[in-house]
């Protein structure tokens, strides 16, 4: 049985994927297995795959959706769901390169009862790219390496858990297919289920370089409020700390006022500011135009 099996989602991108999949040859952990869940790509992912694996000194499955259609990465990662049967399970995306101690260090954290181990993705462009400069300090970031950290801030870029967790919840949910919000709503999943305790783990770290630029990013955003914002609210109505859901979507007094100071008009001038000041300084205003882009999509679901 092995130790840790590892769910890599994939899609167009095989050159980076490439460089992932190296980086776990060097594992100072070798007792693993990796499932490669192909999105519908259309580039040699599939090729070079099929000939990795042959040359890879770890075991790699290949998995795909029968159609080979794009279905998004939650129902893409939920196709190991039949195969997994390792004590723990890792997320990593396949963008992102892991350090040869990757495995260790969540090892570490998974040992002790009933915890989840979120790792760390290092931006290597986070001095030229305000996105990446931006994710440097938000979420997991505010606290201290092996502190405990509410469930909201488990993402599945760099994720290690008891796999049975996984298992248990069905996985992600898989009808959730544009951007946004499918991380949110499995951790919410888990919280209910299994009151785990979410470990930043500082420690456990993978490499990345960011492509998004701000208005893509923005424009993700808008689209999240717009349409998954939308579809969590009414599948967990409870789940009112979903993103501030309680000031975005009611009518209260301080509400009012937390929905003013997101207008349109207001957020425009925070993505001006992001546009010309010096990374150090825009970072500050990303998280405004951030909230006022997820309000406007939500307003635009409510019309």
């Amino acid at each position: 049985m092995f130790l840790f099996d590892i769910i890599i989602p994939t899609y167009n991108n095989y050159e980076e994927l490439k460089n992932c999949l190296v980086a776990f040859e060097h594992q100072t952990i070798k007792n693993f297995r990796v499932f490669v869940c192909i999105d519908g790509s259309t580039d040699e992912t599939l090729s070079f795959l099929q000939d990795y694996t042959y040359k890879a000194s770890y075991s790699i499955r290949i998995l795909q959706h029968a159609d080979c259609q794009n279905h998004g990465r939650n129902a893409t990662r939920n196709l190991s769901l039949p195969y997994v049967e390792s004590e723990f399970l890792i997320f990593c995306d396949s963008d992102c390169v892991p350090r040869k101690d990757f495995l260790q260090q969540h090892h570490s954290i998974l040992k002790q009862n009933n915890t989840v181990s979120i790792g760390d993705i290092i931006y290597q462009n986070a001095n030229t790219n305000l996105w990446a400069a931006y994710l440097h300090t938000r979420g997991k970031r505010k606290y201290k390496n092996g502190q405990e950290i509410p469930f909201t801030y488990i993402t599945t870029g760099n994720l290690g858990l008891p796999t049975r967790f996984f298992t248990s919840i069905g996985g992600q949910d898989a009808t959730m297919k544009s951007y946004g919000g499918g991380d949110t709503e499995f951790a919410y999943r888990l919280h209910k289920k299994f009151s785990c305790k979410p470990i930043y783990n500082a420690s456990a770290i993978s490499d990345s370089v960011m492509g998004k630029t701000i208005p893509f990013a923005l424009d993700q955003m808008e689209s999240f409020g717009q349409q998954n914002f939308v579809y969590i609210r009414k599948k967990h109505p409870e789940f009112t700390s979903i993103y501030k859901a309680h000031l975005l979507t009611k009518s209260s007094l301080k509400a009012r006022l937390f929905q003013c100071g997101l207008h349109p008009f207001l957020g425009i001038i925070s993505e001006t500011l992001c546009s010309i000041l010096p990374i150090s300084f825009a970072t500050f205003f990303v998280g405004h135009a951030v909230g006022s882009r997820i309000l406007k999509g939500y307003k635009k679901s409510t019309l």
